[in-house]
């Protein structure tokens, strides 16, 4: 009866709440939940539409690298997104997409047909300035062709005018002033010297070259 009694007892305090507490809680750290970042597709009626993420742009002479249908990829805790569409023929339009679902976001927007005359003007003017622009880019970077060829040409006049003032102090010092020898120097200070010339000239045309296509570059540009 004491030893049933005994087991009892053992068995209540083994089974009390509390009892070994200390040992048995297990310290789970807490692990910051990251939020998952947000998308939004983009889709317009036309298609080919451009897409200006932000502000509103004062023109649109710089062209976007994005263009309908898009995905963006935003931050988690974007609400609101401000986006502009420029198409040729159609109303450029300024919308705020607010975003609904936690992840993926979708939204299709069909364009209006622009039938302002004035409207139409402007948006060919801007359409002949980017086309200028580009003419202006290229013409920019190939103005630094001629522009090494003027270094490279007047490095070796540079260096045929040297050699040639070597070949006259060894003319000066000859002591003999006839003969073949003599003959030989004094030809070979001419050719130097005139192909120092030579290369100067192309290289004062090369710079001219250049200095033209920047500035054409510049009028095309601005």
């Amino acid at each position: 009866m004491r030893m049933r009694m005994l087991l009892i007892s053992l068995l209540i305090a083994f089974s009390s709440p509390g009892i070994f507490a200390a040992d048995s809680t297990v310290a789970s750290p807490s692990i910051p939940v990251t939020p998952s970042a947000k998308t939004l597709r983009i889709s317009t009626w036309p298609a080919g539409a451009e897409v200006y993420i932000g502000k509103r742009p004062s023109n649109f002479i710089e062209a976007s690298e994005r263009f309908s249908p898009d995905s963006l990829s935003l931050a988690a805790e974007d609400s609101v997104v401000r986006v502009t569409f420029f198409k040729p023929g159609y109303v450029d339009t300024t919308l705020d997409i607010h975003l609904q679902a936690p992840k993926k976001n979708y939204v299709w927007i069909e364009l209006v047909e622009e039938t302002d005359l004035d409207r139409l003007e402007w948006q060919e003017a801007i359409l002949h300035k980017r086309e200028n622009k580009q003419i202006g880019k290229i013409l920019f970077y190939s103005g630094f062709g001629p522009l090494a060829l003027a270094g490279v040409f007047a490095g070796i006049a540079e260096y045929n005018f040297q050699s040639a003032d070597d070949t006259r102090q060894k003319i000066e010092k000859s002591v003999i002033r006839e003969g073949e020898h003599y003959q030989k120097l004094q030809d070979d200070f001419d050719d130097s010297r005139q192909s120092g010339k030579n290369f100067r000239t192309a290289a004062l045309v090369s710079l001219g070259a250049s200095a033209l296509l920047f500035a054409a570059a510049a009028v095309f540009y601005f």
